[in-house]
C-alpha cells in the first residue's frame, strides 16, 4: 500500500473529525482575519520600503517639495475673473487645511472647521497679504494656483513682483492685456493657465508620507473634488491629472476587482462547471475547496503582516485556479473509474492515487514558481509569494482530503454519459479522438508547426520592452484616459524628474561661475530627447535679470552681489516659493525637470542620463542628485525585472528537475520542459509583437503562464507513464491516457478560460488580462498537453524505458 493510499484510507476513516478540523479552522481563520487584518497597502512599504534612494527623496522632498501631485485642471473658466477667484480662493483654503486621514473614522474631517475665514465679496480686495501656497500639517502639504502667478516687473527703477489675480480684482479693465501676459510667463505657462487661456490648474502637493494608505488616498481625493463642487465648479469640468490622480485610480479598480468583478467570476466558474458536469455536486465541491483554501491563504498572510495590501487580489484568482483544476481532476478520474466498473470505494482510492500523484508535483512545480518571486528585492512581492506558495499547498491538500471524504459520504453518482452530460462527453470524445489521430499520425507534422510557433514567440519575446504608465493601463473610455488626453493637449505635461543639485560644503549657488554651470546644465537638460522643459532658480534669476535689465535680455548676472540682490529684492517685494527652489543656506537648488512620457523606466533612463550630463558640465563643481517618484519607480521596476529573470531560471532549473524525479526518466523529463515553458513564450511572443510596451502588471501572469504549463503537462505524461506500464501497446498507451488525462485537462482549460472572461470587460489592463491573456496562455497549454506531448511520444522523445517499442 502506498503513501497515498494510507492517507486517503486513513481521512476516510476518520472524515467526520476531519471535517470539523477543517471547519474549525476555517471559522477560526475567519475570526482572525476580521479582528486583526485591515486593509491598507502603504506605497512606500509595499514597493520602495527597502530602497536607500526612496528614503533620500524623501529627506529631500520634506526639504524643497515633492512630485507627488495632483493636479485638477478646471475646464472653460473665465481665469481672471473676479468670481472665479474668489471661489478659487476659498477652495485652496479648504483644500489646504484638509486635515489628516484617520482609517478609523472612515470619514475625512470637513476641511470648512480648520478652513480661514473667507473675505467677504465687497472686500475681497487683493491677496498681497496672503500666502496663497496653502501649506498644512495635514494630508495637504501646500496649494498651488494661478492665485500664487506673479508678475515681474521694474518700476521707478526697481524690482515690482505683484500677483496677477491681485491685479485683475484691482484693475478688471486690464485683464484682457494681464491674461495674455499670463500665458507667456514661463513659470506658469502651461502648468497653471492653458496655452488659450481658457482653462487653470490647481496643483495639490500630498504631504511626504511613506505610511500613507493607498486605500486611504481616494477618500482625500474625493474630498478635494467635493470642495470644488461645493464651491461652484462643475464636476463634469473638472479634469484629475498626475502621478497621485492614477495611482489612486488605480488602487479603486484594484478594489473594484477584489469586491465586484472576482466575485462574478466565481459564479461564471461554477456555472461553467455545472454545464461541463451536469450535476451540482462538482459545483459544490469547488466552491468549498475553493473559498476555504483562500481563507486560510489569506489567514496566513495577515499572520505574516496584518496589513493587507492590494496585491493580495492577486490571492483568490490564483488560488481558484489551483483548487479548480485539482477538484475537477478529482472528480474527472472517479466518474470515470466509476464508468469502467470499479465499485464506489475501490473508484474513490484509485482516482485518489493516480491524480493525487500528479497533482503533488503540480503543486510542487507551482510552489517553485510563485517562490520564485522572491528573487524581486520588494518586501511585498516576496510576501505575495510566499502567501501564493502555501496557498498552492493548501488548495493540493484541501482537494486530496476533502473531496475523497465527500465522495465517500455521497451516493454513487449516475453514469456520466446518461442524460444531457452525454452529449457534452460525446463532443469531449471527438475532440479527444481527433487531437490523437492527428498527433500520432502525422507527429513530424505537428512537431514542426510548434516549433515555427516557438521561434516566432523567442523572438516576440525579445521585442518586449517592459514599462509602467498608470494611464495607459485604463481603456481610452475611461474618465483617466480623458482627463489625460484633455491635458496633455491644454497644458505641459505632469510627468516630472527632480534634480537636486549640491554646492560643495562651505558653498553656495551665488557664485557666478557655478551659477554658469548650473546655467549650462539646464540647458543640457533641456535639450535631452524626452524633457519638455525645465523650471528653477535659473529661471527665476533670468525672469529678474530680463525685468531690470531689458537691454540685457538673455544675459545673466555676472557677479555674487548682483545675485544676492536679486534675490533680496525679490524676496523684498513679496515674492513667493524661493524656498522651494533655492534653501536656506544657498547651497542647493532643485530642478523640476518635466518630460514628455509617462513611462516609469523612461523616466529612469532620463535621470540616467542627466546624472552623467551633470558629472560633464558640473564636475567638481557641485553634485547632482537625480531623484522623483517616476524615476525611482523605474528603477524599481528594473530590479523587478532581473529578478523575475533570476527567478524565471531558478524556476526552470528546480521544475526540470522536478520533472525527472517525477516521471522517473531524465530524458523525458528535460523534453517536457519545451510544452512546460510553451504558454509563457506564447504569452511573451505575443505581447512583444502587438504591443509597443508590455506593462509591467502583466509579470504576474509569466507566474501563472508556468504553473498552467506544467500542471497539465504532469497529468498527461503521469498517466502516461501509468498506462504505458500496463500496455506495451504505445497508441493504446495513448488512448487511455488521452480518455483520463485529456478529458480533464479539456474541462479544466474550458471552465477557467469562460470562467475567466468576463475580465475582458474591465477597464483596467490588470483586470481586462485575466479575460484576455490568461484564456489564451490556457488554450495554448491545452494545444501543447493534446498536440505537442503526444507527437513527442510518438516519435520517441518522450518514451519511458518500461515500454516494449
Amino acid at each position: 500500500m502506498c503513501r497515498v493510499e494510507r492517507y486517503l484510507r486513513s481521512v476516510i476513516k476518520w472524515r467526520w473529525s476531519v471535517l470539523f478540523l477543517c471547519a474549525a479552522i476555517t471559522v477560526a481563520a475567519l475570526v482572525y482575519i476580521f479582528t486583526t487584518g485591515s486593509f491598507g497597502s502603504s506605497f512606500g512599504k509595499m514597493l520602495l520600503g527597502e530602497d536607500p534612494a526612496y528614503h533620500q527623496y524623501l529627506k529631500r522632498a520634506r526639504a524643497f517639495s515633492s512630485d507627488e501631485l495632483l493636479i485638477i485642471a478646471i475646464e472653460d473658466v473665465d481665469v481672471l475673473g473676479a468670481d472665479t477667484l474668489k471661489r478659487l480662493k476659498r477652495v485652496v483654503d479648504r483644500v489646504g487645511a484638509i486635515p489628516s486621514y484617520d482609517a478609523d473614522t472612515k470619514v475625512v474631517a470637513d476641511a470648512r472647521v480648520d478652513a480661514p475665514e473667507p473675505a467677504a465679496d465687497d472686500d475681497f480686495g487683493e491677496f498681497e497679504d496672503d500666502d496663497n501656497q496653502v501649506e498644512s500639517a495635514g494630508e495637504v502639504e501646500r496649494v498651488s494656483s494661478v492665485l500664487d502667478a506673479q508678475r515681474i516687473t521694474r518700476v521707478d527703477d526697481t524690482l515690482r513682483v505683484e500677483g496677477y489675480a491681485d491685479l485683475a480684482i484691482a484693475h478688471p479693465e486690464q485683464k484682457a492685456q494681464l491674461l495674455q501676459e499670463l500665458k507667456n510667463d514661463p513659470m506658469a505657462a502651461g502648468l497653471l493657465v492653458s496655452g488659450d487661456g481658457h482653462h487653470m490648474t490647481v496643483v495639490v502637493e500630498m504631504v511626504v508620507d511613506p505610511n500613507r494608505t493607498a486605500e486611504r488616498g481616494p477618500v482625500v481625493v474625493n474630498r478635494i473634488v467635493e470642495i470644488f463642487v461645493e464651491e461652484g465648479f462643475a464636476r463634469e469640468k473638472l479634469r484629475l491629472v498626475g502621478f497621485v490622480a492614477a495611482l489612486f485610480a488605480t488602487m479603486e479598480e484594484s478594489k473594484f476587482q477584489v469586491q465586484v468583478l472576482f466575485p462574478f467570476v466565481a459564479l461564471v466558474l461554477l456555472l461553467v462547471v455545472y454545464l461541463m458536469f451536469r450535476r451540482l455536486w462538482p459545483v459544490a465541491l469547488s466552491l468549498a475547496v475553493s473559498l476555504v483554501g483562500v481563507i486560510w491563504t489569506v489567514a496566513v498572510s495577515v499572520m505574516w503582516d496584518p496589513q493587507i495590501s492590494i496585491l493580495l487580489a492577486a490571492v483568490p484568482p490564483m488560488t481558484l485556479i489551483v483548487s479548480f483544476s485539482d477538484v475537477i481532476h478529482l472528480c474527472s478520474a472517479y466518474l470515470l473509474e466509476l464508468s469502467n466498473g470499479k465499485s464506489k470505494d475501490d473508484a474513490i482510492i484509485a482516482s485518489g492515487i493516480d491524480v493525487g500523484r500528479a497533482c503533488v508535483y503540480t503543486s510542487m512545480t507551482t510552489f517553485v514558481g510563485f517562490v520564485g518571486m522572491s528573487f524581486v528585492p520588494t518586501p511585498a512581492f516576496r510576501q505575495l509569494g510566499a502567501v501564493l506558495g502555501f496557498g498552492v499547498g493548501m488548495a493540493l491538500l484541501l482537494a486530496v482530503t476533502l473531496v475523497p471524504i465527500a465522495f465517500s459520504i455521497m451516493r454513487e453518482p449516475k453514469e456520466w454519459r446518461m442524460g444531457p452530460t452525454s452529449r457534452v462527453q460525446r463532443v469531449l470524445d471527438s475532440v479527444l479522438d481527433h487531437s490523437r489521430r492527428l498527433s500520432t499520425g502525422r507527429p513530424w507534422l505537428v512537431i514542426a508547426v510548434f516549433s515555427v510557433v516557438t521561434g516566432v514567440a523567442v523572438y516576440g519575446t525579445s521585442q518586449m520592452y517592459i514599462d509602467a504608465e498608470f494611464t495607459s493601463r485604463f481603456g481610452p473610455d475611461s474618465q483617466v484616459r480623458k482627463d489625460a488626453d484633455f491635458f496633455n493637449k491644454k497644458f505641459a505635461r505632469a510627468n516630472f524628474v527632480q534634480v537636486f543639485v549640491d554646492a560643495p560644503e562651505g558653498e553656495d549657488w551665488l557664485d557666478p561661475g557655478r551659477f554658469e554651470r548650473l546655467v549650462a546644465f539646464q540647458n543640457a537638460i533641456n535639450e535631452d530627447k524626452d524633457v519638455e522643459r525645465t523650471h528653477s532658480l535659473v529661471n527665476l534669476i533670468q525672469r529678474i535679470h530680463d525685468a531690470l535689465n531689458p537691454e540685457l535680455k538673455g544675459e545673466l548676472p555676472q557677479s555674487r552681489k548682483t545675485l544676492a540682490e536679486y534675490l533680496m529684492l525679490f524676496e523684498m517685494q513679496g515674492g513667493k516659493g524661493l524656498d522651494h527652489l533655492l534653501d536656506f543656506d544657498r547651497r542647493s537648488v532643485v530642478l523640476n525637470v518635466q518630460i514628455k512620457h509617462e513611462g516609469v523606466r523612461v523616466a529612469a533612463a532620463v535621470g540616467d542620463r542627466l546624472a552623467e550630463r551633470s558629472v560633464e558640465i558640473l564636475e567638481e563643481h557641485a553634485r547632482a542628485d537625480i531623484t522623483g517618484i517616476l524615476s525611482l519607480l523605474g528603477h524599481w521596476l528594473d530590479e523587478i525585472i532581473y529578478g523575475q529573470g533570476r527567478g524565471l531560471l531558478f524556476t526552470f532549473v528546480i521544475v526540470a528537475i522536478m520533472m525527472c524525479i517525477g516521471l522517473r526518466s531524465i530524458r523525458v523529463g528535460l523534453w517536457s520542459m519545451l510544452p512546460n515553458m510553451l504558454p509563457l513564450l506564447v504569452l511573451g511572443g505575443y505581447m512583444g509583437l502587438a504591443h509597443d510596451f508590455v506593462d509591467s502588471d502583466a509579470l504576474m501572469l509569466a507566474m501563472l503562464a508556468i504553473g498552467i504549463g506544467v500542471d497539465d503537462t504532469i497529468h498527461f505524461l503521469m498517466r502516461y507513464r501509468i498506462e504505458s506500464a500496463r500496455t506495451s501497446d504505445r497508441a493504446e498507451a495513448l488512448r487511455r491516457t488521452y480518455f483520463f488525462a485529456g478529458r480533464a485537462i479539456i474541462i479544466t482549460t474550458v471552465t477557467l478560460a469562460l470562467g475567466f472572461a468576463p475580465f475582458a470587460m474591465g477597464d483596467y489592463y490588470s483586470v481586462r488580462m485575466f479575460g484576455t491573456l490568461l484564456p489564451m496562455t490556457l488554450v495554448v497549454a491545452l494545444l501543447a498537453d493534446l498536440l505537442l506531448v503526444p507527437a513527442l511520444v510518438q516519435v520517441g522523445a518522450m518514451a519511458f524505458h518500461q515500454e516494449k517499442t
